[in-house]
């Protein structure tokens, strides 16, 4: 899939893209599996004050949060717990992190619909640390819903992807992400607009529309239409996903920057 408004096949899923309205995506090439030193606090009482400030923020319009430390519960308040099926949980970016196999092997989901996770509609943002042991084919990290309804988020061969239903994609300048390498991504939506950032630089911005509500439940690692076969899913992650999260409104930039090294508070 080349090209930013295009409808292409993705491993016999089609990525329909079109014009719509602005959001963001951030990617932070983060390698390793132990949480950096450097955190904000580092530069002083004012730097410390940032980051504590970031952590107690980062709490407000949690939709979900899933750090994968052995399990897949959901540490907000919503308790949107994951089926994991026969997933494992390996060393991850903050201590563990969800394995996935790659395509035709089973994803994480929720068992049922949460009409509280169709947060494409207004302002949103999706965290999450990817790990990918290939890039050289479609892999969709966070997905509620694709086609006509809902949204998904992740890599497709050669770009970053997104849906809202509708969507396009952003191409990293320095090529695919690194492989057996962390990176840190994060797509939101503020207003009409969408951006995607890869190692804490932005590849631009998009237009985005309203979108629309799903029926499917919310899916992690790929994609199974209504949530059926998901241990034979599509468009599967072949690494390891780790700490992701989901707010209903965007991030702000001192947020964007305690995410890049600590997990979400």
């Amino acid at each position: 899939m080349t090209g930013a408004f295009r409808s292409e096949s993705l491993d016999g899923v089609t990525l329909r893209s079109s014009l719509w309205g602005l959001a963001a995506l951030v990617v932070c090439g983060c390698g390793g599996s132990t949480l950096s030193n450097k955190g904000l606090g580092d530069g002083g009482p004012d730097g410390a004050a940032d980051a504590g400030s970031a952590a107690t923020s980062l709490r407000e319009a949690l939709v979900g949060a899933w750090s994968f430390d052995g399990d897949a519960k959901d540490h907000s308040s919503n308790m949107f717990d994951l089926d994991t099926r026969t997933l494992r949980f390996v060393n991850g970016k903050f201590g563990k992190g969800l394995q996935l196999a790659g395509e035709g092997t089973a994803i994480a989901q929720r068992t049922k619909n949460d009409p509280a996770l169709d947060v494409a509609s207004g302002d949103f943002a999706v965290s999450f640390w990817v790990d990918f042991a290939v890039t050289d084919a479609a892999q969709f990290v966070a997905v509620k819903g694709y086609g006509d309804s809902g949204w998904f988020v992740g890599w497709a061969k050669t770009e970053w992807a997104y849906g809202l239903p509708t969507g396009s994609t952003f191409v990293p300048p320095g090529g695919s992400p690194s492989a057996n390498t962390f990176h840190h991504v994060v797509f939101q939506r503020s207003g009409a607009t969408m951006q995607l950032f890869v190692d804490s630089k932005s590849l631009g911005t998009k237009p985005a529309t309203a979108g629309a509500a799903s029926g499917d439940p919310f899916q992690v690692g790929g994609y199974a239409p209504g949530g059926v076969a998901a241990d034979h899913a599509q468009s599967v992650v072949n690494g390891v996903v780790d700490d992701l999260a989901i707010w209903r409104r965007t991030l702000v930039s001192e947020e964007l920057a305690y995410l890049d090294t600590h997990p979400v508070p």
